[in-house]
């Protein structure tokens, strides 16, 4: 079935040579079988026009139904490019924040749209249209502000000056208290003596691509300190945390193990900790190195958790022998009848007896307030961090091999800003 000029279907090739000489084969086929003295040629030749007739008007309802279909079908076309595409809406204006948060921003926006995409599949025509709106009207990424400029500046001079300074705050144990190891806390002195932490410096040293370089120096600093504790008789180990940023990079957790195979009697004395989100998004390559380090005795601990949800089994399959669990979040679900913060996770009470079967240590961290304590003990929490059992404290820069900041011309007197950080 095609159409002509005027848009009329017309019949072609079989169909119109099988109508065309049908008649003929049945008038051949009747004078052969028919005799002609029976009296029938008049019936038989009757009802050969009826038939023909009849397939005629078959064959027309055929053209017309598939014409309608047709003009139906260009008719919604016509009116889907008539139709406005959905109208686009203006992201907010990126005012505030740093380079590398601009970038982010605008990373998380192209993922969006390809999910949303993938959703809902469109024709190739209205792809760009749609996924990649006018440039026009997208919100104009704005020039990073000189004092941004200038804490750029002065954050990668520190960093490339090896102004890297460790704290150690202590974990205790509860109820007694008594302090079982150390986490050590990075911070990053500038020139002028301002003392920061690593939410004011890591972004900045991630968007340069500097994140694996810092915590191998701080890994580095840490095993000094570890050696100077057991030259003193301490059974203490020490805690070092690791960036999101390092342990997603190819290679990052093998050179690790490289790195303490240097010094063997320290296995052991080490806590990797690696967060959450990290724990989650673990690849072939990333769960082949943690087994490497693993078989060499390199304890880990799960650090920086969103929510309460983990399983732990899964958790002592990594190598994971500590797990930290913000204070609040565990007492916010103790005050809920069920026990559970958000989600089917397990109930909160049976956190800590769940995780001791499994050779998991349960840790508290953020611990600020005098009344979170009691609250704890009754969930059966054996560790806990935070302001109300200690303050991070500085090491000593000879100890942890650190450099004595510089301090500039006219600022001899001016004293260090330290701020509160854990």
């Amino acid at each position: 079935m095609v159409t002509n000029k005027k848009n009329i279907p017309v019949l072609r090739d079989r169909k119109a040579a099988l109508f065309a000489f049908t008649p003929a084969i049945l008038t051949a086929v009747a004078s052969a079988y028919v005799p002609m003295e029976a009296g029938l040629v008049l019936p038989v030749f009757g009802f050969l026009i009826m038939a023909v007739f009849f397939g005629l008007v078959v064959l027309w309802w055929q053209a017309e139904t598939e014409r309608q279909s047709l003009a139906m079908q260009l008719a919604d076309l016509e009116q889907e490019e008539r139709t406005p595409t959905a109208p686009l809406v203006l992201r907010r204006s990126m005012h505030s924040g740093s380079p590398a948060t601009v970038l982010r921003e605008l990373a998380m926006f192209a993922s969006t749209q390809e999910a949303r995409a993938e959703i809902s599949p469109m024709p190739p025509e209205r792809v760009q249209a749609t996924c990649f709106p006018e440039p026009s009207l997208l919100p104009s990424m704005r020039s990073p502000s000189t004092e941004e400029i200038s804490r750029v500046r002065l954050v990668n001079q520190a960093f490339e000056a090896d102004r890297i300074e460790l704290h150690l705050q202590p974990i205790v144990s509860l109820p007694h208290r008594k302090i079982r190891f150390y986490e050590a806390l990075a911070r990053l002195r500038l020139a002028d003596g301002t003392l920061l932490a690593p939410s004011e410096f890591l972004p900045i040293l991630e968007a340069s691509g500097r994140a694996s370089d810092f915590d191998q120096r701080v890994l580095m600093r840490s095993m000094t300190i570890v050696r100077h504790l057991v030259a003193r008789g301490s059974e203490a180990i020490v805690g070092v945390n690791l960036t999101a940023h390092s342990v997603a990079e190819p290679g990052f957790l093998w050179s690790l193990a490289g790195l303490l195979d240097t010094s063997p009697d320290l296995l052991g004395k080490i806590v990797l900790e690696m967060p959450q989100h990290s724990w989650r998004h673990l690849d072939g390559d990333h769960r082949a190195a943690l087994a490497t380090l693993r078989e060499r005795s390199v304890p880990f601990s799960l650090d920086g958790a969103a929510d309460l949800r983990f399983n732990p089994e899964a958790l002592a399959d990594l190598g994971i022998r500590f797990m930290k669990l913000p204070a609040d979040l565990m007492i916010k679900a103790a005050e809920q009848a069920d026990g559970r913060y958000a989600g089917p996770e397990l109930d909160v009470r049976d956190f800590a007896s769940a995780l001791r079967r499994q050779g998991i240590r349960l840790i508290a961290e953020r611990v600020d307030e005098d009344d979170m304590v009691p609250m704890l003990c009754d969930l059966g929490v054996p560790l806990a961090q935070g302001f109300v059992f200690a303050a991070p404290r500085p090491v000593k820069p000879g100890i942890a091999g650190e450099q004595t900041a510089p301090r500039p011309f006219g600022l001899e007197d001016a004293p260090a800003l330290l701020r509160r950080t854990g």
